[in-house]
Protein backbone atom coordinates (compact mmCIF):
# COMPACT_ATOMS: atom_id res chain seq x y z
CA UNK A 1 0.00 0.00 0.00
CA UNK A 2 2.77 2.61 0.76
CA UNK A 3 4.51 1.20 -2.18
CA UNK A 4 1.48 1.85 -4.15
CA UNK A 5 1.61 5.53 -2.66
CA UNK A 6 4.72 6.58 -3.57
CA UNK A 7 4.34 5.04 -7.21
CA UNK A 8 1.58 7.84 -7.45
CA UNK A 9 3.25 10.77 -5.07
CA UNK A 10 1.38 13.98 -5.49
CA UNK A 11 -0.40 13.02 -8.78
CA UNK A 12 -3.92 11.24 -7.11
CA UNK A 13 -2.35 10.41 -3.77
CA UNK A 14 -1.28 12.89 -1.03
CA UNK A 15 -1.93 10.40 1.88
CA UNK A 16 -2.94 7.05 3.21
CA UNK A 17 -4.63 5.98 6.03
CA UNK A 18 -3.55 2.40 7.95
CA UNK A 19 -7.04 1.67 9.45
CA UNK A 20 -7.71 -0.87 12.47
CA UNK A 21 -3.90 -1.10 12.88
CA UNK A 22 -4.74 -2.02 16.97
CA UNK A 23 -6.36 -4.72 16.96
CA UNK A 24 -8.13 -5.41 20.45
CA UNK A 25 -7.15 -9.11 19.51
CA UNK A 26 -4.55 -11.49 17.18
CA UNK A 27 -5.60 -10.60 13.69
CA UNK A 28 -3.40 -11.69 10.42
CA UNK A 29 -4.87 -8.84 8.93
CA UNK A 30 -4.20 -5.07 8.89
CA UNK A 31 -1.63 -5.60 11.84
CA UNK A 32 1.43 -3.55 12.24
CA UNK A 33 2.20 -4.59 16.21
CA UNK A 34 0.22 -7.30 18.13
CA UNK A 35 -1.81 -6.73 21.63
CA UNK A 36 1.51 -8.07 23.46
CA UNK A 37 3.18 -5.02 22.22
CA UNK A 38 4.98 -7.40 19.55
CA UNK A 39 6.32 -5.88 16.45
CA UNK A 40 5.03 -7.93 13.29
CA UNK A 41 6.69 -8.25 10.15
CA UNK A 42 4.07 -5.55 8.36
CA UNK A 43 5.69 -2.96 10.24
CA UNK A 44 8.95 -3.48 8.66
CA UNK A 45 7.77 -3.45 5.84
CA UNK A 46 5.51 -0.42 6.39
CA UNK A 47 8.35 0.99 7.67
CA UNK A 48 10.72 0.38 4.64
CA UNK A 49 8.26 1.92 2.01
CA UNK A 50 8.45 4.88 4.44
CA UNK A 51 11.79 5.98 4.46
CA UNK A 52 12.61 9.18 3.90
CA UNK A 53 15.19 8.02 0.24
CA UNK A 54 13.78 4.50 -0.66
CA UNK A 55 14.36 2.28 -3.46
CA UNK A 56 11.08 0.11 -5.08
CA UNK A 57 9.70 -1.86 -7.88
CA UNK A 58 6.43 -1.92 -9.51
CA UNK A 59 5.01 -4.92 -9.08
CA UNK A 60 3.23 -5.35 -12.52
CA UNK A 61 5.84 -3.55 -15.20
CA UNK A 62 9.10 -4.36 -12.74
CA UNK A 63 10.16 -0.39 -13.40
CA UNK A 64 12.68 0.18 -10.51
CA UNK A 65 12.10 3.58 -9.09
CA UNK A 66 14.20 5.97 -6.48
CA UNK A 67 11.87 7.95 -3.97
CA UNK A 68 12.98 10.94 -2.29
CA UNK A 69 10.55 12.36 0.45
CA UNK A 70 12.73 14.60 1.22
CA UNK A 71 13.43 18.76 1.19
CA UNK A 72 16.34 18.14 -0.46
CA UNK A 73 17.66 17.31 -4.11
CA UNK A 74 19.53 13.97 -4.16
CA UNK A 75 22.50 14.35 -6.41
CA UNK A 76 24.33 11.54 -8.37
CA UNK A 77 22.90 8.50 -6.50
CA UNK A 78 23.25 4.64 -8.22
CA UNK A 79 20.09 2.00 -8.46
CA UNK A 80 21.13 -1.20 -8.09
CA UNK A 81 19.17 -4.71 -8.94
CA UNK A 82 20.41 -8.10 -8.54
CA UNK A 83 18.46 -11.43 -9.54
CA UNK A 84 18.62 -14.57 -6.78
CA UNK A 85 17.25 -17.44 -6.92
CA UNK A 86 16.88 -19.21 -3.30
CA UNK A 87 20.26 -21.09 -3.27
CA UNK A 88 21.38 -17.08 -3.79
CA UNK A 89 23.23 -17.32 -7.31
CA UNK A 90 23.04 -14.63 -8.83
CA UNK A 91 20.97 -14.59 -12.52
CA UNK A 92 22.46 -12.30 -14.99
CA UNK A 93 24.38 -9.22 -14.43
CA UNK A 94 23.72 -6.50 -12.26
CA UNK A 95 22.18 -3.56 -13.16
CA UNK A 96 22.99 -0.46 -12.35
CA UNK A 97 22.05 3.16 -13.08
CA UNK A 98 22.84 6.94 -12.21
CA UNK A 99 20.66 9.44 -11.38
CA UNK A 100 18.96 12.77 -9.70
CA UNK A 101 16.32 12.76 -7.61
CA UNK A 102 13.81 16.08 -7.02
CA UNK A 103 12.50 17.05 -3.71
CA UNK A 104 9.81 14.92 -2.82
CA UNK A 105 9.37 13.25 -5.87
CA UNK A 106 10.46 10.33 -7.69
CA UNK A 107 12.95 9.09 -11.00
CA UNK A 108 12.72 5.62 -12.58
CA UNK A 109 16.37 3.77 -13.34
CA UNK A 110 15.16 1.27 -15.46
CA UNK A 111 13.17 -2.18 -15.34
CA UNK A 112 13.90 -5.39 -14.00
CA UNK A 113 11.91 -8.02 -16.06
CA UNK A 114 10.23 -10.52 -15.03
CA UNK A 115 11.57 -12.85 -17.87
CA UNK A 116 10.51 -16.08 -19.02
CA UNK A 117 14.24 -17.54 -18.32
CA UNK A 118 13.69 -16.74 -14.88
CA UNK A 119 12.72 -19.35 -12.17
CA UNK A 120 9.07 -18.97 -11.10
CA UNK A 121 10.11 -17.55 -7.67
CA UNK A 122 13.14 -15.77 -7.19
CA UNK A 123 14.68 -12.50 -5.20
CA UNK A 124 15.29 -9.21 -6.36
CA UNK A 125 17.50 -7.27 -4.52
CA UNK A 126 17.68 -3.27 -5.06
CA UNK A 127 20.00 -0.60 -3.44
CA UNK A 128 20.10 3.18 -3.34
CA UNK A 129 23.57 4.87 -2.74
CA UNK A 130 24.27 7.96 -2.45
CA UNK A 131 27.45 9.57 -4.47
CA UNK A 132 29.71 8.77 -2.32
CA UNK A 133 28.61 4.86 -2.00
CA UNK A 134 27.05 4.71 1.09
CA UNK A 135 24.06 2.97 1.38
CA UNK A 136 20.44 5.22 1.83
CA UNK A 137 17.98 1.64 1.07
CA UNK A 138 18.05 -1.80 0.14
CA UNK A 139 14.62 -3.58 -0.61
CA UNK A 140 14.21 -7.58 -1.39
CA UNK A 141 10.87 -8.61 -3.46
CA UNK A 142 10.45 -12.37 -3.81
CA UNK A 143 9.01 -12.50 -7.35
CA UNK A 144 6.57 -15.26 -8.59
CA UNK A 145 4.12 -16.26 -10.63
CA UNK A 146 0.97 -18.00 -9.18
CA UNK A 147 1.14 -18.31 -5.67
CA UNK A 148 1.27 -21.35 -5.46
CA UNK A 149 5.15 -21.22 -6.46
CA UNK A 150 6.01 -19.90 -3.46
CA UNK A 151 6.37 -23.95 -1.98
CA UNK A 152 9.59 -23.58 -3.49
CA UNK A 153 10.32 -21.91 0.06
CA UNK A 154 9.39 -25.51 1.72
CA UNK A 155 12.51 -27.05 -0.50
CA UNK A 156 15.10 -24.70 -0.07
CA UNK A 157 18.39 -25.70 1.72
CA UNK A 158 18.36 -25.24 5.39
CA UNK A 159 20.78 -22.58 6.86
CA UNK A 160 22.49 -21.66 9.61
CA UNK A 161 21.81 -18.55 11.75
CA UNK A 162 24.92 -16.87 13.93
CA UNK A 163 24.47 -13.89 15.75
CA UNK A 164 27.52 -11.65 17.79
CA UNK A 165 25.96 -9.37 20.02
CA UNK A 166 27.63 -6.07 21.17
CA UNK A 167 27.55 -4.31 24.39
CA UNK A 168 24.76 -3.30 26.31
CA UNK A 169 24.57 0.46 26.69
CA UNK A 170 22.19 2.53 28.98
CA UNK A 171 19.98 5.79 28.55
CA UNK A 172 17.84 6.85 31.04
CA UNK A 173 15.29 4.00 31.62
CA UNK A 174 16.48 2.30 28.62
CA UNK A 175 18.70 -0.27 27.43
CA UNK A 176 20.43 -0.32 23.74
CA UNK A 177 22.01 -3.44 22.32
CA UNK A 178 23.86 -3.85 18.36
CA UNK A 179 23.21 -7.71 17.49
CA UNK A 180 25.17 -8.81 13.67
CA UNK A 181 23.29 -11.68 12.28
CA UNK A 182 24.85 -14.04 9.78
CA UNK A 183 23.97 -16.33 6.85
CA UNK A 184 26.43 -19.17 6.73
CA UNK A 185 24.88 -21.47 4.35
CA UNK A 186 25.22 -21.41 0.39
CA UNK A 187 21.43 -20.59 0.35
CA UNK A 188 19.48 -17.51 0.78
CA UNK A 189 18.03 -17.58 4.70
CA UNK A 190 14.28 -16.25 4.35
CA UNK A 191 12.19 -14.00 6.91
CA UNK A 192 15.39 -14.40 9.80
CA UNK A 193 13.25 -13.05 12.87
CA UNK A 194 14.99 -11.43 15.83
CA UNK A 195 13.94 -12.21 19.26
CA UNK A 196 14.65 -10.28 22.71
CA UNK A 197 14.60 -12.88 25.42
CA UNK A 198 15.27 -12.64 29.03
CA UNK A 199 18.36 -14.80 29.25
CA UNK A 200 17.55 -16.25 32.78
CA UNK A 201 13.84 -17.30 32.45
CA UNK A 202 13.79 -17.38 28.35
CA UNK A 203 10.73 -15.21 28.47
CA UNK A 204 10.15 -12.50 25.42
CA UNK A 205 11.44 -8.96 26.65
CA UNK A 206 8.15 -6.69 25.66
CA UNK A 207 8.16 -4.05 24.03
CA UNK A 208 11.69 -4.19 22.54
CA UNK A 209 12.09 -1.86 19.69
CA UNK A 210 14.47 -3.11 16.43
CA UNK A 211 15.91 -1.03 13.60
CA UNK A 212 15.37 -4.07 11.17
CA UNK A 213 13.76 -7.43 11.49
CA UNK A 214 11.99 -10.55 9.08
CA UNK A 215 15.41 -10.17 7.19
CA UNK A 216 16.27 -12.12 3.95
CA UNK A 217 20.09 -12.84 4.01
CA UNK A 218 21.49 -13.92 1.02
CA UNK A 219 25.01 -16.63 1.75
CA UNK A 220 26.99 -15.16 3.62
CA UNK A 221 25.76 -11.56 4.40
CA UNK A 222 25.61 -10.08 7.48
CA UNK A 223 23.27 -7.13 9.12
CA UNK A 224 23.77 -4.95 11.98
CA UNK A 225 20.39 -4.52 13.81
CA UNK A 226 20.10 -1.90 16.73
CA UNK A 227 17.70 -3.44 19.24
CA UNK A 228 16.01 -1.36 22.33
CA UNK A 229 14.00 -1.94 25.40
CA UNK A 230 12.85 -0.66 28.96
CA UNK A 231 15.30 -1.42 31.53
CA UNK A 232 12.59 -2.57 33.89
CA UNK A 233 11.10 -5.14 30.81
CA UNK A 234 14.28 -7.38 31.14
CA UNK A 235 13.69 -8.58 34.97
CA UNK A 236 17.23 -10.20 34.88
CA UNK A 237 19.34 -7.85 33.15
CA UNK A 238 20.57 -10.64 31.04
CA UNK A 239 19.51 -10.21 27.47
CA UNK A 240 19.66 -13.00 25.06
CA UNK A 241 18.81 -13.38 21.37
CA UNK A 242 16.56 -15.90 19.83
CA UNK A 243 17.40 -15.65 15.93
CA UNK A 244 14.69 -18.39 13.45
CA UNK A 245 14.38 -18.21 9.71
CA UNK A 246 11.75 -20.19 7.69
CA UNK A 247 14.73 -22.49 6.56
CA UNK A 248 16.84 -22.73 9.80
CA UNK A 249 16.43 -23.70 13.72
CA UNK A 250 16.36 -21.45 16.15
CA UNK A 251 19.37 -20.69 18.04
CA UNK A 252 20.09 -18.89 21.23
CA UNK A 253 22.91 -16.30 21.75
CA UNK A 254 23.43 -14.89 25.34
CA UNK A 255 25.37 -11.68 25.93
Amino acid sequence: MFEAWNANLWKDASGLMLWMSHPAWPSTVWQTYDYDFDVNGTYYGARKACEPFHVRADPQKWEVTAVNHTARDLKGVTVTAGLHDLSGRLLGSTRRAKLDVAPSTTAIAFTAAFGADLPDLHLLRLSLEDSKGRPLSQNTYWRYRETADMRALNKTRAVRITADLGHVSRSGARRTMTATVRNRRAAVASMVRLSLLDAQNGRRVLPTLYSDNYLWLLPGESRTVTLSWPADALHSGRPALRTEAYNSARTLTRA
